[in-house]
């Protein structure tokens, strides 16, 4: 029972670091900061003027989707792969446990 809940337990701690990976590009992304508008600007334009387009952003303003999009798919395929190792290691104990369960059956079948 304890070897479950190790592996369990592990398998929570992998992807709780992989999630604080996620987290932490997404902060790097996020942490840079913004240059300040004058004061009279931002009076001046109302809401329906204020769309600019992107390739005319300072580029402390500009967050590209790219990286968070790797990052994201990364953090899936990854997840995925634990999973899936997870559950094959589960299966190939209870092979073995059916393997010996079946040789114990025969050798008690022998006996009489």
């Amino acid at each position: 029972m304890s070897r479950v809940l190790m592996r369990s337990a592990g398998a929570w701690i992998v992807a709780a670091g992989l999630m604080a990976a996620g987290g932490s590009v997404l902060l790097a992304q996020a942490a840079a900061p913004a240059a300040p508008a004058p004061a009279g600007q931002a009076a001046q334009q109302d809401p329906a003027d204020q769309f600019v387009p992107m390739k005319s952003l300072p580029q402390q303003d500009q967050l590209p989707a790219a990286p968070l999009l790797v990052a994201a798919y990364a953090f899936v395929w990854v997840a995925l792969l634990v999973y899936v190792w997870t559950i094959w290691r589960r299966l190939m104990k209870v092979e073995r446990e059916i393997r010996e369960l079946s040789s114990r059956v025969s050798e008690g079948a022998q006996r009489p």
